[in-house]
């Protein structure tokens, strides 16, 4: 069929704010169980997350009721939320952040009866207005009949005041009776040794805990140790550090992502002494730890902990399957005896941090979240012995298929010699095509984090913008992950800087090759990709217009009190000492620089954002808007929503919000 020719960011598209914001999120945390396979899956219509199970028959179900959503709050951005077993499952329950056990549950379609099941709490509820707690990570208890998990308790206060100070963190043992239900001293501390606390395991012979454990201000990508205790009486004794730790210098920083137990007597362990997350094998029969590098690389198996839980690698009977990640990733079988290895899952190209098995000695199967340019992100059960994959869930066809966007990986070459990756995703519709003399509007996409990173994915909202004709470009700025220590590093006391050249150089290398149009470019982000977003406003003048999502401002007011624990020390790394460096802050910051904003853009703030306080929005809108009134197209206030929107009905009103923005600006 000839193509019609029309300007770019003018092409009629079936794809609609509503379809793209009715789309559920990717799943989430899967489990292998014995035959079944269990994960929790978004729903946007409600604003929660189910639990849902897939039978050995293919038959997927939801195993709870309404009512029922599954989550937690650990660290602020969550933590692994349920354990299930063959014959029962404990969960947190994201409304009250209690656990709940659904005991007897039935041998098939669990849904048949979800409905009316009820699950029991484990654990006490906090006093109101004295104490929040939540529970993440929860794994069986050596004697069977313990849950133990991740306790995260924060006294309340009226006042905003430092959280660090406030909240404590243990690994606590909770009875499956539910005696902790109404008596909190049911409850006992098994381990207590850092403020963060992640990836508790028990040994298989149920004489030793593992976990990980870090210190403000470290973040967690900074360094972490791996520790191990001998389990006498129910309470972990002789803890020690087997790997990771801070020397106290920059170059003796190592971050231990993962531990998983491959024997009695030694760990496989994602840590990063040589620059790169590579698989690590600990030693603890001898009289000395030993720990070696079993898989060297220059490519990274591991992933930064904005998760408690968070998962890269697996440990089986047939060996260990690792997420690979150097540009487009790829999951692999390692063989221990050989040293060989195999492409688990041919033709996916992104894994999420949530690959899961049975670990040492209790099956073959593993199940990870996947995704590639043509497919979404779903659960895929694998053997790993035979080889064999098993989509969990069906892909749904989806109506307008040939107005999504396929992405290209790309590359610029920086300053210093840096080469920044990117993903270009070009305008895509079946019946419209730009005039051949004029390259489409670019919209640059910034990610959070900021340690996150790009994915070549199937995105429906980008298909948003291509269908209508604008290009996009999401960028692994320094900073991101996939890339090694000293990437990431790169980001080390420069956010504002270098995060916003490296957006500038994808941008402009796209216009250098056709593909863009220098003067129709604009910026989105959210988080990180907010705060960068408006850096890019602020300092740089190569940007038409701007997407600007829950961002941080003022990094002179982001730290301690002004935002939650676990990133409460993050400006310490992020720009510097706020007491000592207070010139480098008035540099980068974008509120100190409101009056150079001159491009229009338009904010998009949850309300009960605790993360990224609605003042940090407040103040930056208003600030512009005393120098520039009008430059702030559009500003709106959710209640109800946090860090991330959740509900459908808020992600319609910000994506339109953005089309009526691109097309005011980046139109023809």
């Amino acid at each position: 069929m000839t193509k019609a020719e029309k300007p770019y960011g003018t092409w009629p598209s079936p794809i609609t704010a509503e379809d793209v914001a009715a789309i559920p999120g990717a799943p989430q945390w899967p489990s292998v169980v014995g035959e079944q396979t269990w994960w929790c899956a978004p729903d946007p219509a409600t604003a929660t997350v189910g639990l849902m199970w897939r039978g050995a028959d293919g038959v997927v179900c939801p195993v709870l009721g309404p009512g029922w959503p599954v989550g937690n709050k650990a660290i602020g951005y969550g933590g692994r939320p349920y354990l299930a077993t063959p014959e029962f499952a404990v969960f947190s329950r994201s409304s009250d952040q209690r656990l709940y056990l659904i005991a007897d549950m039935p041998a098939a379609e669990p849904s048949s009866a979800g409905a009316a099941l009820e699950p029991a709490p484990l654990t006490p509820a906090d006093p109101e207005g004295v104490t929040r707690t939540n529970y993440s990570d929860p794994i069986l208890g050596p004697s069977g009949t313990e849950i133990w998990a991740i306790r995260e308790v924060t006294e309340l206060t009226e006042e905003l005041t430092d959280p660090a100070p406030r909240t404590k963190r243990d690994v606590v043992a909770i009875p499956l009776s539910g005696a902790a239900a109404d008596d909190p001293t049911a409850l006992r501390v098994v381990a207590r040794s850092h403020h963060f606390l992640s990836t508790i395991r028990l040994s298989p012979d149920g004489t030793r805990l593992a976990w990980l454990g870090w210190d403000h201000p470290a973040m967690p990508w900074e360094t972490t140790d791996l520790m191990v205790a001998s389990i006498v009486d129910g309470v972990a004794v002789a803890q020690a550090r087997v790997l990771g730790g801070d020397e106290g210098g920059v170059g003796t920083q190592v971050a231990v992502a993962q531990a998983e137990w491959a024997d009695a007597d030694s760990l496989y362990a994602l840590a990063d002494p040589d620059g790169w997350w590579n698989l690590f094998r600990v030693d603890l029969a001898g009289d000395e730890t030993a720990a070696i590098n079993v898989f060297p690389t220059e490519s990274e198996f591991g992933h930064p902990i904005w998760r408690v839980g968070s998962t890269s690698f697996a440990v089986t009977d047939a060996g260990v399957v690792l997420r690979r990640s150097l540009g487009d990733e790829t999951l692999i079988r390692w063989d221990p005896e050989t040293g060989q290895t195999t492409d688990l899952a041919p033709g996916w190209t992104e894994f999420a941090n949530s690959v899961s098995g049975p670990g040492a000695g209790a099956g073959t199967a593993i199940v990870a979240v996947a995704a590639s340019p043509t497919e979404p992100s779903t659960p895929l059960r694998i053997d790993v012995a035979g080889g064999r994959l098993t989509r969990c869930v069906e892909r749904a066809e989806y109506p307008h298929e040939a107005w999504v966007s396929r992405p290209e990986r790309r590359h610029v070459q920086v300053e210093g010699g840096w080469q920044v990756p990117y993903i270009y995703y070009p305008p895509t519709n079946p019946e419209y095509q730009g005039p051949s003399d004029v390259p489409p509007p670019l919209l640059i996409d910034v990610h959070g984090g900021p340690t996150s990173g790009t994915v070549t994915t199937r995105y429906l909202n980008f298909a948003l913008f291509t269908s209508r004709g604008y290009a996009v470009a999401t960028v692994d700025y320094g900073g991101s992950t996939g890339y090694g220590r000293a990437y990431r590093d790169r980001l080390r006391h420069t956010w504002g800087i270098t995060d916003v050249e490296d957006s500038v150089a994808v941008a402009r290398a796209l216009a250098a090759a056709g593909l863009a149009d220098p003067a129709r470019t604009g910026i989105r982000g959210g988080s990180a990709g907010g705060w960068a977003t408006l850096a890019a406003l602020a300092h740089s003048d190569y940007f038409a217009c701007g997407t600007v999502y829950f961002p941080i401002s003022d990094p002179a007011t982001w730290y301690d009190e002004q935002t939650h624990d676990f990133e409460s020390r993050y400006i310490h790394y992020l720009v510097g000492d706020p007491e000592k460096d207070t010139a480098r802050f008035a540099r980068v910051s974008p509120l100190a620089h409101a009056a150079e904003i001159t491009a229009p853009f338009i904010m998009l703030q949850g309300l009960d954002d605790v993360i990224c306080r609605p003042d940090q929005a407040d103040r930056l809108v208003k600030a512009v808007e005393a120098v520039n009134p009008g430059l702030v197209r559009a500003y709106h206030r959710f209640p109800g929503e946090g860090h991330g929107f959740r509900k459908d009905e808020t992600m319609t009103v910000c994506l339109q919000a953005e089309l009526d923005l691109y097309a005011s600006v980046l139109g023809a």
